[in-house]
């Protein structure tokens, strides 16, 4: 097992939580063209490496639970994928519902804020799940596959810092970034300390998958009046060509 490469991986992650706002220069600048082109390099890696990944993953599903009479185990992964979704558009229901009831401006709301917990806590729990995935379900060996994934992630993260810090403002600069970088390193711990089962650790893949899809196509893109098609498209094409021929 090689845990130096995600060891640095993770430190990067960390990194763009705990200095995202620095690097959003791009965002600043160019906000929309910015977070569409962070969102087609997201959705090319989900549709290109993630899903053929995940198919992959529910035969080995069914090939190692054979013997166990597990109802219908070649759709495991992929229910696992969509409850992973399905957690993140409510999620992000929950917050949107939270910011049209005006709960920001009300006399009271800070770091104890349920609604803040929440976001915050599914995002640390997501962030350490893609990092202990680093450690767990890449194959050693294969930096290069590694190394995509640092990308595609690293690019995911730094959209996801940005839109929980225009969210939440100084709650999230406060605490909520020191949690999520707190997240990836305690992923990465538990991936170089620990070893899950081969089902548990397919079925956290296909919640990640479903979390990457919802939030690519929710945190990431913005809305359709406001979306900017070749950024989107140069992005999804330049992080291609990067999975193709690298």
């Amino acid at each position: 097992m090689n845990i130096l490469e995600p060891f640095c991986i993770s430190i990067v992650f960390a990194a763009i939580f705990v200095f995202g706002n620095k690097l959003h220069i791009g965002y600043r600048t160019h906000p929309r063209r910015a977070l569409s082109a962070a969102g087609g390099a997201a959705v090319a890696y989900v549709f290109i490496h993630l899903l053929p990944e995940l198919e992959r993953a529910g035969d080995t599903f069914v090939e190692i639970t054979a013997d166990q009479s597990l109802p219908f185990p070649e759709y495991r992964v992929y229910l696992a994928a969509l409850i992973g979704f399905i957690l993140f558009y409510g999620l992000e229901h929950m917050v949107h519902w939270s910011r049209l009831s005006g709960r920001h401006e009300r006399t009271g709301y800070g770091i104890g804020d349920p609604i803040f917990i929440l976001h915050i806590v599914g995002f640390a729990l997501y962030a350490g799940l893609i990092s202990y995935l680093m450690v767990r379900s890449i194959e050693d060996g294969k930096p290069v596959p590694l190394l995509m994934y640092g990308i595609a992630m690293g690019l995911h993260f730094l959209s996801t810092d940005y839109s929980l810090h225009h969210e939440h403002g100084r709650l999230y600069e406060v605490c909520g970034k020191w949690v999520l970088a707190g997240a990836v390193l305690a992923g990465w711990v538990c991936g170089a300390l620990t070893e899950l089962h081969k089902p548990v650790v397919i079925t956290m893949l296909g919640l990640v998958t479903g979390g990457v899809v919802m939030n690519s196509m929710i945190v990431e893109l913005p809305g359709e009046k406001d979306g900017k098609f070749l950024p989107f498209c140069a992005g999804a094409a330049a992080y291609s060509a990067l999975l193709f021929f690298i």
